[in-house]
């Protein structure tokens, strides 16, 4: 059968449309669009999702920065949930852990870690079943001190060249090692110019050395010797005045009765090598240095060391400081030291050791402290003879009864008699030496320094009455007569005031007793210390638990590259 004309026309009308290739690229184009319109949408939503989490890890960092801030006082939680809040954040699902570590109390560290959940809906991931893309934002930040100031205080006095309870050593022996040690562990991987320590040796002064002491207003009888007196109001404050003048301390002997050698005793301010302060070094060669050269001699005044070490650890150094920079003494990178109480990322520790009581701290009375003495100086042919000027009574006489002769000497220069004459030696004719010698009348800080009160006591002074047998007894009035002391009470009370205002001000306060059987005087460490746990009562060899533990718990707290 026949079809007809119409359906051939459309039979043929399909095979051409079947065969013609011209509508190939329409569809894939359509193709292309729409995968470049799915795959488009999706890095939106992905777009969207990463700038979302970089807005909020922003907030969350500024927010875990200002919790963990060491100069806010406000709860580190609340910190962060206020900050995201203030930033258009739910902060109800933040979840933050915060850590802190103190020393004495005192706030020296703290960690703020913070993790929120969020989620951002989606546009195009729908297509895949995916509503949201979720996400957590994490932060963490630490804030510790960063500079830290350390006056080390050392007790070097008489009672340390003695061998320790335990047999273990001699007590200045044992304290270099622990203290060498300790020096080394706080600064060998410390960050340049952030650690200064001060080193503050005392028996029963402290030196502060001619560099240190010059740059504070002092009184000018002498320069012997570089100590200071303080007074009792000076232990209720830490820092040294500056402008206020201080009493050098009277440069003489003490703790001789030697009428046979003139500088027999103690020097009261020791000046021998290692004794003077070494102000705020960061050098472990210049403090191991002084530490090794450090000896034994001298009462005991815990009082005068603790006043020096916090002076060094006050802001009003900050002058004698620069002073000490400026002239190459002290790093530069010290500079603004000591920090202000409170000063961000900064901290204050004082090392008090000590291996007995407070003693008799000893002064010369003001009117032998200056001015000229009645003594006479005469020298010749490298010899010197000493005499004094003395108004004759009747006690002091040489038999002739003439009052008053002049002049007094207690010593024949060519005998052991004794010998008035109206004239000095360089001026008698009937000696040898006249007119051939120098002839000085000394000033009184020149006397001491030549001779002890003691040997000037019985030579010049007991001598001239004419019973032997009262001789002894009048050299020891006339020493007890020069000096007067500050008793051990007063000083313990001292030590416990500038303690306690230190502690009230924010310096972490470390005491050691070693080898300490006083009660009082463990009872006073104890007290000094910042908390009990800060108080070492050791013996013998543990004098270097004492101070590594101590060098453990400051070096937790240092920023290290």
């Amino acid at each position: 059968m026949r079809r007809s004309a119409k359906i051939d026309t459309l039979i043929n009308r399909i095979e051409r449309f079947r065969k013609d290739e011209g509508g190939g690229m329409l569809v894939l184009m359509l193709a292309v669009f729409f995968g470049i319109t799915i795959f488009g949408g999706l890095a939106v939503d992905l777009a969207n999702h990463e700038r979302t989490r970089t807005t909020f890890q922003t907030h969350l960092d500024n927010a875990v920065l200002a919790a963990a801030s060491l100069s806010q006082d406000l709860d580190p939680e609340e910190v962060v949930r206020s900050y995201l809040t203030s930033a258009g954040l739910d902060a109800s699902e933040v979840l933050i852990e915060t850590s802190e570590e103190k020393i004495g109390g005192i706030l020296v560290g703290r960690t703020v870690e913070a993790s929120l959940p969020a989620g951002l809906n989606t546009y195009f991931f729908r297509f895949f079943d995916i509503d949201t893309l979720g996400m957590t934002i994490s932060s963490e930040a630490t804030e510790r001190v960063e500079d830290i100031e350390i006056s080390l205080v050392l007790d070097v006095s008489g009672s340390m060249g003695e061998i320790t309870s335990d047999r273990s050593g001699i007590k200045l022996t044992l304290l270099k090692n622990a203290a060498s040690d300790f020096v080394e562990t706080i600064l060998s991987d410390s960050e340049e110019g952030r650690v200064s320590i001060s080193i503050v040796p005392y028996s029963t002064k402290v030196n502060a050395g001619a560099a240190l002491l010059g740059q504070y207003s002092v009184t000018t009888e002498h320069n012997y010797s570089h100590c200071v007196d303080f007074d009792a109001d000076d232990f209720t404050h830490l820092g040294i005045s500056t402008a206020s003048e201080l009493q050098r301390t009277g440069h003489f002997l003490i703790g001789s009765e030697s009428s046979w050698t003139p500088t027999s005793g103690q020097w009261v301010c020791r000046f021998d090598a290692g004794f003077p302060v070494t102000p705020l070094s960061s050098s472990i060669q210049e403090l191991k240095a002084q530490i090794s050269a450090l000896t034994a001699l001298g009462s005991t005044s815990i009082d005068m060391g603790a006043k020096w070490g916090l002076a060094l650890l006050d802001p009003s150094a900050q002058n004698p400081v620069a002073g000490l920079i400026a002239s190459g003494q002290i790093d530069a990178a010290f500079q603004g030291r000591p920090h202000a109480y409170g000063a961000d990322n900064s901290m204050k520790v004082l090392v008090l050791m000590t291996d007995g009581e407070n003693r008799e701290e000893y002064r010369l009375k003001p009117e032998y402290a200056s001015g000229q003495s009645d003594l006479i100086k005469t020298t010749y042919s490298g010899s010197t003879y000493y005499s004094v000027v003395s108004s004759e009574i009747s006690s002091e006489n040489d038999d002739d009864r003439s009052y008053p002769e002049p002049y007094f000497y207690a010593l024949h220069p060519f005998g052991s008699q004794r010998m008035w004459s109206n004239d000095t030696l360089a001026n008698n004719s009937s000696y040898r030496y006249a007119n051939r010698s120098t002839e000085e009348r000394l000033e009184w800080p020149e006397v001491w320094a030549e001779m002890s009160p003691y040997y000037y006591g019985y030579n010049m002074y007991a001598r001239r009455y004419n019973w032997n047998w009262y001789w002894n007894s009048r050299a020891t009035w006339f020493r007890n007569s020069v000096q007067w002391t500050v008793d051990s009470t007063e000083k313990d009370r001292r030590l416990r005031e500038i303690c306690g205002v230190a502690n009230t001000a924010g310096v972490v306060i470390y005491s050691i007793g070693m080898d300490v059987d006083n009660t009082n005087s463990l009872n006073l460490l104890k007290d000094c210390a910042s908390s009990e746990a800060h108080y070492f009562d050791v013996e013998g060899l543990e004098i270097q638990t004492a101070f590594d533990m101590i060098a453990a718990s400051i070096s937790m707290l240092r920023l290290t590259k």
